[in-house]
């Protein structure tokens, strides 16, 4: 790589050339070298670094660049060339007369242009010997094509005269502009002794060039964004860096990102001259070119700029040899990116407009695809056109169907924004809607209550109807909700019906007639069709409350899952099915069907429909005891149904809150829960809703395991009573008498916990899942105690080691571990101790580990060394993500805001993260996290 001072960068070969030119020389054996290369590929930086090194040879350098205003003027560069030795050809009496060389005192004397004579030719000549005979001479032309006739033909004949003279002769050539005499210049091409041609920059060149203007190393990513911008062109190079550098920008991957949106003006004056001299259409059929993008071929360049296609054809030939512009396959572009980009930037906007408007038409015309169309109709302002909106509604749909809501909402918008009829505007109002409602309640909810009411479509209306009451009910508004799709409850659809029976059953003041409508409701027909799947999935939900018939609940389910369509509409009944599935004791098969609706909604872009999957993925997650991965999907779905703007305090994130807060109590991880429910507000009174009543039960576990047993308990027993209004009996859907009695022990009521968990048991067995029946029998063990206790634990161990649920049969093993113990049966609950430890470091609960290591510490066994007592595998997944935030920079109260917790949350896991890692604080967190892998903090 070339220093500063050794010469232009990158351009090694080119500069060994030049040197051996110039030795050469100095020793009688000149030669003539040519630059021939395309606009700002570093031509006049080498001619002038030749200059440079010549004079410190102690040459005699005459030196010239070519003037487009100058090609009518005889001799016109001939006169600036020996103009600075006119004083020493004068004294040697070689110059007397204005003829082929002026006279000092009268430069520049031109005449009109015409041949150049023999005499005039021979007189310089003779000049340029004389002055080899006194020094070795580099005579430096740049840009030979704006040469006069009669200069250019005086350099024709310098190669024969110079290869045994003690001068060197160095021009610059860029191809592709006119000539004032291209016969006189193939021969002096043809007759040179070296032709050079500088390729492009490569990325070594490009990053010292980089690291030169902005004085700091570029990151890889840096330079390869700066190569594929300029097409490493040494003049795109500078340029860019120049602008960077006016702008303090750091080059690095951020930046890099936003290169092509970068303006460089002084770039776009010198393209704008270059193109003119050119050809007079030369930057018609540019601007052409930049507007339509890859679409630009030779027939639709000439249709946008009103040219000939034969002109096209010629302009674009001399702009591809002048490095400006490429062809590949027919297709026409920029050989470097940022002339594209600084075309269009500096087009005055009225010109913009046409040329877009003109893009679209010709390429709807021509048969490109449709996204090309709607690309030149967002990019600016159109002229109103009929097909302009059909356009955009197509394109909108296809963005839908290929999970881009963001492009389906932008080009509806744009839409909206030509001149369109009333009855055109219902449906596009409508189709805008429903695409926000994937991204943004609010924007979805406005835009869908403009069409909901008459003079709506009559045929599209039940659908905007069902859209809008959906979205009010997840934000909260049930009322409205309801009140909604009773105005259009006349109309007899079922489709009504279904939406009213689940509007319904949200709520606590509704349920019980919810329950009574769906019961009077006939089976939709045809079967098998989507409201079909709707209705089994309302009746499963229903006979899984009751908790009577568990194989009746599970065959719904299947049957509303197999007739279900998988689109965002249908993702709530396939939820609610996959729920069941779950509560019966399919926990397994409910993650399948889980994971294929996260991605089926991932794919969709649809952010509700994302968040409920996340949400349910996490529920059966928990069930199965995969802690860290249940707790991930919880925050997730949460975060993400708050970021498309429902309410934290009623509405769906209410329940969503609920099912994170009872990860989070399994976790331990206490704390974070109750800042929680404290961001959202929801201390006090809850909704009368099933997410209210869900976040009560949740709430009073957290409140009794977290050392308020009487305030747990009256929120559980509150939960307890509103329950009723939805007939739900089954502890898999709602354990309140198992909680309830885990407080009242807690209380010391031991009568009262002893009904409670009796009345847990009977109903779990009635409903035969293992899952919630273990969990009963676990907490009657504990309320009865002594023989009957320990009777009641072994049967919720045997229970568990029956079904999936890890976690559960973790704490029955660990409570069954501890009574053994008090029962001084040592053997018998070191061995119980230990499977509760294994199974709860498997599932990822620190907690319970804990605990579990305690207890089987006091029964004498010794606990087994954990293979992640240290490091960073060691780290819960509230620690891991605080540490690596922590790691970034973040403070505390930061940590606080982005994790959801309070400041004492953050405080807990990076003190345990500090202890795990083996560091003293958080300024050595960056170098042990060095490394690791997203899908680690992921995973934990």
């Amino acid at each position: 790589m070339n220093t500063a001072t050794s010469g232009p960068v990158g351009r090694d070969t080119e500069i060994a050339e030049v040197e051996a030119m110039l030795a050469g020389a100095a020793e009688e054996a000149g030669r003539v070298v040519v630059v021939s290369a395309g606009a700002g590929t570093g031509k006049t930086a080498l001619l002038d670094d030749a200059v440079r090194r010549a004079r410190r040879s102690g040459f005699t350098v005459l030196t010239a660049r070519g003037s487009s205003a100058e090609r009518d003027l005889s001799f016109g560069l001939v006169s600036r060339l020996f103009e600075p030795v006119l004083p020493d050809l004068v004294e040697a009496g070689l110059v007397t007369c204005a003829g082929s060389v002026s006279r000092a005192r009268e430069l520049p004397v031109t005449r009109p242009a015409g041949e150049a004579s023999l005499t005039e030719l021979y007189a310089l000549h003779r000049g340029l010997a004389h002055l080899a005979s006194r020094a070795p001479v580099l005579v430096a032309v740049d840009d030979l094509q704006w040469l006069d006739r009669q200069s250019l033909r005086w350099l024709s004949t310098l190669p024969q005269r110079v290869e045994h003279a003690r001068i060197a002769v160095l021009l610059t050539v860029c191809p592709g502009e006119p000539c004032t005499d291209a016969a006189a210049l193939d021969e002096l091409l043809a007759v040179s002794t070296v032709e050079l041609h500088p390729a492009s920059l490569g990325a070594p060149a490009v990053a010292t060039l980089v690291e030169r203007a902005l004085a700091a190393p570029p990151d890889a990513s840096f330079v390869a964004s700066f190569l594929r911008e300029t097409g490493g062109n040494p003049l795109c190079v500078t340029e860019l860096t120049e602008v960077l550098k006016d702008r303090a920008v750091t080059p690095t991957a951020g930046p890099a990102a936003v290169l092509g949106d970068i303006a460089v003006p002084r770039l776009a004056s010198r393209l704008h001259a270059r193109l003119r001299r050119i050809s007079p259409y030369a930057l018609d059929v540019a601007r052409a070119v930049a507007v339509l993008g890859d679409d630009a071929d030779v027939s639709r360049v000439a249709a946008v700029c009103g040219v000939e296609p034969p002109v096209v054809m010629e302009v674009t030939t001399a702009l591809g040899r002048a490095g400006l512009l490429r062809v590949e396959d027919r297709f026409l572009s920029f050989a470097q990116p940022l002339l594209r980009g600084t075309v269009i930037q500096h087009l005055p906007f009225a010109e913009l407009r046409t040329l877009r408007g003109a893009a679209a038409r010709i390429l709807r015309d021509t048969g490109a695809p449709e996204d090309r169309v709607v690309e030149q109709l967002m990019a600016t302002p159109a002229p109103a056109e009929p097909w302009v909106v059909a356009v955009l509604r197509d394109a909108a749909e296809s963005a839908l169907g290929r999970g881009e809501p963001d492009m389906a909402v932008a080009y509806l918008t744009r839409a909206l924004g030509e001149p369109v009829p009333d009855e055109d505007r219902v449906p596009l109002l409508r189709a805008l809607g429903r695409a926000e409602g994937y991204l943004d309640f609010g924007a979805a909810i406005r835009h869908l209550t403009a069409v909901s009411s008459p003079p709506a479509e009559p045929e599209g209306r039940p659908g905007v109807v069902r859209e809008l009451a959906e979205l009010l009910a997840m934000t909260g508004r049930h009322e409205a909700a309801v009140e909604l799709v009773r105005t259009q409850a006349g109309s007899g659809s079922t489709d009504m019906a279904l939406c009213s029976v689940e509007l319904r059953f949200d709520c606590e003041a509704t349920a019980e007639s919810a329950a009574r409508q769906l019961h009077r409701l006939p089976r939709p027909a045809p079967q098998g069709g989507a409201a079909d799947g709707r209705y089994l999935s309302l009746l499963a939900l229903r006979t899984g409350w009751a908790g009577r018939s568990r194989s009746r609940a599970v065959a719904l389910a299947q049957q509303a899952l197999m007739v279900l369509p998988l689109t965002p509409d249908a993702m709530r009944p396939i939820l609610r099915s996959v729920l069941v599935l779950a509560q019966a004791g399919r926990a397994e098969e409910a993650h399948e069907f889980c994971d294929a609706m996260v991605g089926h909604a991932e794919r969709w872009q649809h952010r509700p429909a994302l968040a409920a999957a996340r949400s349910l993925r996490g529920v059966v997650a928990h069930r199965l005891g995969r802690l860290p991965a249940a707790a991930e999907d919880a925050r997730i779905a949460f975060e993400m149904l708050i970021g498309c703007g429902a309410p934290r305090r009623t509405g769906a994130a209410v329940e969503l809150l609920a099912r994170r807060v009872e990860i989070l109590v399994d976790l331990g991880a206490y704390d974070e829960a109750e800042s929680l429910v404290e961001l959202s507000d929801l201390c006090g009174d809850l909704p009368k809703t099933w997410g209210g009543t869900a976040l009560l039960l949740a709430r009073g576990r957290l409140r009794a395991v977290a050392g308020h047993p009487a305030e747990g308990l009256r929120d559980l027993l509150a939960a307890g009573r509103r329950l009723p209004s939805w007939n739900v009996l089954n502890p898999a859907v709602a354990a309140w008498q198992t909680e309830s009695a885990a407080a009242l022990l807690m209380l010391g009521e031991t009568a009262g916990a002893r009904r409670k968990a009796t009345e847990a048991v009977e109903l779990a067995r009635r409903w035969g899942a293992p899952g919630p029946l273990g969990v009963a029998l676990r907490t009657l063990g504990a309320a009865v105690g002594g023989p009957q206790g320990l009777a009641a634990l072994e049967e919720s161990v045997s229970v568990l080691q029956r079904s999936a649920d890890r976690f559960e049969l973790a704490r029955s093993l660990a409570e069954y571990g501890t009574a053994l113990s008090r029962d001084k049966r040592p053997v018998p609950a070191r061995r119980a101790l230990r499977a509760a430890l294994d199974l709860a470091e498997e599932c990822g609960c620190e907690d319970l580990a804990t605990r579990s290591r305690i207890e089987l510490s006091a029964s004498g066994g010794r606990p087994p060394k954990s293979s992640h007592t240290d490091g960073v595998a060691a780290l819960t997944a509230a620690e891991l993500r605080t540490a690596m935030l922590a790691a970034e920079g973040k403070s505390n109260r930061e940590l606080a805001e982005v994790l959801s917790v309070g400041q004492r949350t953050v405080e807990i896991h990076l003190t345990n993260a500090y202890r795990k890692l083996g560091i003293g604080g958080r300024d050595r967190l960056p170098a042990v996290l060095q490394g690791m892998p997203t899908a680690l903090a992921d995973s934990r």
